[in-house]
């Protein structure tokens, strides 16, 4: 009899342990682009894992400091509506890195967070300047892009998954970008050019 026993109070020991904790949220995905004069983005999240606490809400952050509590999985604005406004991506600094926190209900603890997104500040950083003419040829690329745009030089591009995650960053380049040693995918890629930023969705290819 005891044999049972002892695996039945292990099973238990298990169960609880794993609903008692704070679980974080799931698959936060970050998406941010520019059409004229406007700003849009698109944040969203799966909810976390069932934990043993009620789940209330969650916790947006802008690198450690709290934007908004807010119950819906989503937080975005697009040429649609949504939920918040494109104030979102105005922070001092520029750029910042997103996360996401479950907030629970007795212990009114959050949880941890597992994944971050990267963005990198409002896409044009000075409203009196006209947006230059930029081009990508070829789109899909699969060894070297080339940039083709009315203004002489370019500052730097970076390269960035869905996710925010940057994969690549090139300074001082002849407006050519080697795109080789990507996986293929969609990207998205950010042209900085005297103070402006603008990004445009890129496929890479096999």
């Amino acid at each position: 009899m005891k044999k049972p026993t002892l695996t039945l109070t292990v099973s238990i020991i298990i169960i609880l342990q794993s609903f008692g904790q704070l679980n974080p949220i799931n698959n936060l995905n970050w998406d941010h682009w520019y059409v004229c004069p406007n700003n849009y983005f698109n944040l969203n999240w799966e909810p976390p894992n069932i934990s043993q606490d009620t789940l209330m809400g969650y916790n947006v952050y802008r690198n450690d400091e709290l934007y908004r509590f807010q119950t819906e999985t989503i937080l975005n604005h697009d040429e649609y509506g949504g939920n918040c406004g494109e104030d979102f991506v105005v922070y001092i600094g520029g750029d910042f890195w997103i996360h996401v926190t479950a907030v629970y209900n007795s212990t009114y603890l959050e949880s941890d967070y597992n994944d971050s997104a990267h963005c990198g500040g409002y896409l044009i950083g000075i409203k009196e300047m006209k947006p230059y003419q930029l081009s990508l040829c070829p789109n899909p690329a699969s060894h070297t892009l080339n940039i083709i745009t009315d203004e002489k030089d370019i500052d730097e591009i970076h390269l960035y998954k869905l996710t925010g995650q940057c994969v690549l960053t090139e300074r001082q380049l002849n407006n050519v970008v080697d795109v080789s040693g990507l996986k293929s995918g969609m990207y998205i890629i950010e042209v900085v050019c005297e103070n402006q930023r603008l990004r445009w969705k890129l496929m890479v290819k096999r």
